[in-house]
C-alpha cells in the first residue's frame, strides 16, 4: 500500500537520497493517512547518525537543531517546496532501559535497520512507516492489521517488554484509545496493569502531558468510543482500573465509593465527578474543576462528619496534586479557585446587587467559567443535559453588565485616584473609598459618571469623619 506524502517531505527525502540515504515518514502521520483523520505530526527516520542528518538539512536551507545527540533525535524546520513545515527526524536505533519504567533509556545503539527501530516503539499503530519517495507503507510489527481492527497492540511479541521498559507508555495507552476510540489488546491491557508502577518513576511534567491530551482526548478527532462513552472519561476509568489513576490525581482515589444524598446524585462522589468532566467544555481549566470540583468531600466527611468544607479542602487536595505534575501556576490557581467557589449561591436566589459587585470581583472571564462548572456538576448529578437555573441567571446577569458598561476593576471608574485627592483623601484612603465606588458602580452603572462619583465620594467622607469622631469619643471615655 502507499500512501500520499506531504510535498515539504517528498523535497527533503529527495536531498536525503540523493546522499545515499532513504527518509520516512514514522507514527502518527501514516496512521492518521491511513485512518483518513488529521495529520498531527510529521515525523520522519532514518538510517542516518543525527549529524548527518542535520547537516543535509543546512544545506537545504533548513534549520537544524540536535535535540539529543545520544539519542539521534533532530527537529528540521524551515521552508520547503513554499511550504513552512517542521519535523523531527530519529536516527533508528535500539534503546535499552534500566528497571523501574524511567521513560529515558540507559543505552541506545544506532542501527541501519528499520525493523529494530519498529520494535523499541511503543504500540503496533504507531509503528508504520512509510518511504517519502514512493509513499510505500511499510509494517513490521502488523500495525495495519490493528488499524483495520481498531485495537491497540505492544509491538513486542511479550507487551511486558515494552511496558515495564517505560512507565509513561500505561498513559499513552490510555491516551491513544480514548483519542482513536480503540480498544486495548487484552495481553496489552494485562501488561500495563502489571506495570502500572512504573509511573511513579516517570517525571510530573510528563505525566501531565498525557492526563492533558486525555482529558481533551474527545477533541482531537472526535472519534467514537466502544459503547458510545466519552473519550476523557473512558479514559479516567481505565487508568483507574489499571492502577494508574494515583500516579496523576490521587485526590480522586479516596472518592471512590463514597455515597452521596440520592436525592441530588445518582453516583457516588468518585462517578459523579467523573460524569460532571463529561459535561465539561472541552478546555483544559474546566474539564480538570468539573472532573476535581469535590475531591474534598471525602477529607470534609472524615473531618467534620459532614461534607460542608469540602470546596475549600478540595481547592487544597486539587492543588496538591496539579502542583506534582508541575502544572503552571496560573493554571493551577484558576482551577484551584473554580474548585473553591464552585458552591457559591447554589440555590440561585443571591440578590442582583450581591452578583454584580461579586461578579466584578471575579471577573467576566471567571464567571462564565464558574457558570460551567455549575452546569457540570449539575448534569452531572443526574447523568443528563437540563437547564441549570442558577447557571442561566448569572450568565443572563453578566451579559447585562457588559451591555451596560459595569465597570469590571477600579481603573474603568469614571474618576481616579488624583480626582479623590482634590477631595481631601490621602494614603490609603484613596484607595479605600475606589474600591467602595467600584463596588457601587458595578451594582449601579448608570451611576458611573464623575459628578454621581464625586458626590457619593463626599458622603463616604463624611461619614467616615463621623464614625471616627464617635470611635474618638468612646475611646476617651475610658
Amino acid at each position: 500500500m502507499n500512501i500520499a506524502i506531504p510535498q515539504p517531505l517528498k523535497l527533503l527525502g529527495r536531498a536525503f537520497s540523493e546522499r545515499g540515504v532513504s527518509l520516512y515518514a514514522v507514527g502518527g502521520l501514516v496512521r492518521n493517512t491511513l485512518l483518513g483523520l488529521p495529520l498531527s505530526d510529521w515525523d520522519t527516520a532514518s538510517a542516518a547518525p543525527p549529524e548527518r542528518a542535520a547537516a543535509i538539512g543546512r544545506e537545504l536551507g533548513l534549520k537544524a537543531d540536535v535535540r539529543d545527540a545520544a539519542f539521534g533525535t533532530v527537529r528540521l524546520s524551515g521552508v520547503l517546496g513554499g511550504e513552512r513545515f517542521l519535523t523531527e527526524c530519529t536516527t533508528f536505533r535500539r534503546e535499552v532501559y534500566a528497571q523501574g519504567g524511567s521513560h529515558r533509556p540507559t543505552g541506545v545503539v544506532f542501527s541501519q535497520d528499520l525493523a529494530a527501530d519498529a520494535f523499541r516503539r511503543d504500540f503496533t499503530v504507531n509503528a508504520l512507516y512509510a518511504h517519502t519517495q514512493t509513499g510505500e507503507v511499510i509494517d513490521p510489527t502488523g500495525g495495519q492489521k490493528d488499524l483495520k481492527k481498531r485495537l491497540i497492540r505492544a509491538t513486542t511479541p511479550d507487551p511486558n517488554v515494552i511496558l515495564q521498559d517505560d512507565g509513561l507508555r500505561v498513559l499513552r495507552l490510555a491516551r491513544f484509545a480514548c483519542e482513536l476510540g480503540f480498544e486495548v489488546e487484552k495481553k496489552t491491557l494485562a501488561a500495563a496493569r502489571a506495570h502500572a508502577h512504573g509511573l511513579w518513576d516517570i517525571p510530573g511534567e510528563r505525566r501531565a502531558a498525557e492526563l492533558v491530551k486525555l482529558l481533551l482526548s474527545d477533541a482531537r478527532y472526535g472519534a467514537p468510543q466502544p459503547g458510545g462513552a466519552s473519550a476523557p472519561v473512558r479514559g479516567i476509568l481505565l487508568l483507574h482500573s489499571l492502577g494508574a489513576l494515583g500516579a496523576v490525581l490521587p485526590s480522586l482515589l479516596p472518592c471512590c465509593n463514597v455515597q452521596q444524598d440520592p436525592k441530588y446524585h445518582r453516583y457516588d462522589v468518585f462517578h459523579h465527578s467523573v460524569c460532571a468532566m463529561a459535561f465539561a467544555p472541552p478546555t483544559l481549566v474546566l474539564r480538570l474543576a468539573a472532573l476535581l470540583h469535590d475531591v474534598g468531600k471525602p477529607l470534609s466527611l472524615s473531618a467534620r462528619g459532614d461534607m460542608h468544607e469540602h470546596p475549600a479542602l478540595g481547592a487544597e487536595a486539587a492543588g496538591a496534586d496539579l502542583a506534582a505534575l508541575r502544572l503552571p501556576k496560573a493554571l493551577a490557581e484558576r482551577v484551584c479557585a473554580l474548585i473553591d467557589a464552585h458552591m457559591y449561591d447554589l440555590r440561585g436566589d443571591a440578590k442582583e446587587k450581591t452578583l454584580r459587585r461579586r461578579f466584578a470581583q471575579l471577573g467576566p472571564e471567571f464567571v462564565r467559567q464558574l457558570a460551567e462548572v455549575r452546569r457540570a456538576d449539575f448534569r452531572g448529578s443526574a447523568g443528563r443535559y437540563g437547564r441549570v437555573a442558577s447557571a442561566e441567571r448569572w450568565l443572563y446577569l453578566l451579559g447585562r453588565m457588559e451591555g451596560e458598561g459595569a465597570p469590571f476593576s477600579p481603573n474603568e471608574l469614571a474618576v481616579t485616584g488624583r480626582d479623590l485627592m482634590a477631595l481631601g483623601f490621602s494614603g490609603p484612603a484613596v484607595g479605600e473609598v475606589k474600591h467602595w465606588l467600584w463596588l457601587h458602580a458595578a451594582a449601579f452603572p448608570k451611576e458611573n459618571t464623575p459628578a454621581r462619583l464625586l458626590r457619593l465620594a463626599e458622603g463616604y467622607k463624611k461619614g467616615a469623619q463621623k464614625a471616627a469622631a464617635r470611635e474618638a469619643e468612646e475611646n476617651n471615655e475610658f
